[in-house]
C-alpha cells in the first residue's frame, strides 16, 4: 500500500477517553507528510537521474560497442596490414636476394671475360713482341753477316783494283810513244784518214787506250759483280769518247792533226810516270788500304 503526504495530512483518528494529544498528533503527522513529500521528490528526482544515467549508461554501452568494434577493425585491420607488410617485406628480401645472385653472377661472369680477354690480349701482345724481338735479332744477325761480308768483298776489291793499277802502270811504261807519233805522222802524208781507215785506227786506239786489263769474273758476292759491271760500263764510255775524238781529229787537216797529236804525246811524256806497283806488296799491305780499318 503506497502512503502519500496528503493522506498523511487528512488521516483522522477515533477519539477516546485519555487518548493522545490532537495537536502534538497534527504536527507530527504534519511534519511527517512533509518530510514524505520531501522524500517523493528526491525519489523523483532520483528516478529522473537514474533515467539519464541508464540512458548516458546505454548510450556508453552504445559508444564501448562501436569502440570494442572499431578496436576489433583496428586490431584485424593491423594484423592483416602487419601480414600484408610482412609478405610483402618477404617477396622484396627474396626479389632483392635473387636480383643479387644475378648481379653477382653477371659480374662474375663479366670479371671472367675481361680476365679471360685480358690473358688472351696478354699473350698476344708478348708473342707479337717475341716475334718482333726475334725479327729483330735475325734482321741484326743478318746485318752483322751483311757487313762482314761487304767488308771482305770491299777488300778484295781493293786488292784487285790495286793490281789492276799496278797492271795498268806497266802496260803504260811499255807503250812506246815514238811510235804512236810516227804514226801519225805517216798518216798525216797519206791519205789515211777514209772510213775505212778510221775504223781501223778506231780499233787500234782502242787496243791501247784500255788501259786496265779486265777484272777476272768472281761469283763471290753480288757487290763485286755491280762492280765489274760499272768499270764494263766506264770502259765502253772511254772507249766510245776515244772514238769520237780520233773522228773528229780526221776531220782536221792532217797538218793541224799532226801538230795536235804531237802536243798530246809531249804532254803524256812530260807527266812524272808512276812508280811501278808490286802485287805482293799491295796484298801483303793491309794496314794501307781504308778497308783495313774495318778490322
Amino acid at each position: 500500500m503506497r502512503i502519500t503526504p496528503s493522506e498523511i495530512r487528512q488521516k483522522t483518528f477515533e477519539k477516546n477517553f485519555r487518548g493522545y494529544d490532537k495537536d502534538e498528533v497534527t504536527a507530527f503527522l504534519e511534519a511527517l507528510s512533509k518530510d514524505w513529500e520531501k522524500m517523493e521528490e528526491e525519489k523523483k528526482e532520483l528516478q529522473r537521474r537514474l533515467e539519464i544515467s541508464e540512458t548516458e549508461g546505454s548510450n556508453l554501452k552504445q559508444v564501448e560497442a562501436s569502440l570494442f568494434r572499431t578496436l576489433k577493425t583496428a586490431e584485424d585491420t593491423g594484423a592483416s596490414i602487419i601480414e600484408e607488410a610482412n609478405h610483402a617485406a618477404d617477396l622484396i628480401l627474396q626479389e632483392a636476394n635473387q636480383n643479387a645472385d644475378a648481379m653477382l653472377n653477371e659480374a662474375q661472369s663479366q670479371s671472367h671475360n675481361l680476365i679471360e680477354a685480358a690473358e688472351a690480349k696478354g699473350r698476344e701482345i708478348m708473342g707479337n713482341l717475341k716475334a718482333d724481338v726475334t725479327a729483330m735479332v735475325n734482321g741484326y744477325e743478318s746485318l752483322i753477316n751483311q757487313r762482314e761480308l761487304t767488308i771482305k768483298n770491299l777488300k778484295k776489291i781493293a786488292e784487285d783494283l790495286s793490281y789492276s793499277i799496278s797492271q795498268s802502270q806497266e802496260s803504260i811504261k811499255k807503250i812506246k810513244i815514238q811510235d804512236h807519233a810516227r804514226l801519225v805522222h805517216e798518216l798525216s802524208k797519206t791519205n789515211a784518214f777514209s772510213m775505212a781507215k778510221t775504223n781501223e785506227i778506231k780499233e787500234e786506239e782502242m787496243t791501247r787506250h784500255i788501259l786496265y786489263p779486265p777484272i777476272v769474273e768472281t761469283n763471290e758476292t753480288v757487290l763485286i759483280a755491280q762492280v765489274e759491271e760499272e768499270e764494263s760500263i766506264s770502259v765502253s764510255e772511254d772507249f766510245e769518247e776515244i772514238s769520237e775524238q780520233i773522228e773528229a781529229k780526221s776531220t782536221l787537216e792532217p797538218e793541224k792533226f799532226k801538230v795536235k797529236v804531237e802536243e798530246e804525246i809531249m804532254e803524256e811524256q812530260e807527266k812524272p810516270s808512276a812508280k811501278p806497283v808490286d802485287e805482293e806488296n799491295i796484298k801483303n799491305q793491309k794496314g794501307g788500304s781504308f778497308f783495313d780499318q774495318f778490322d
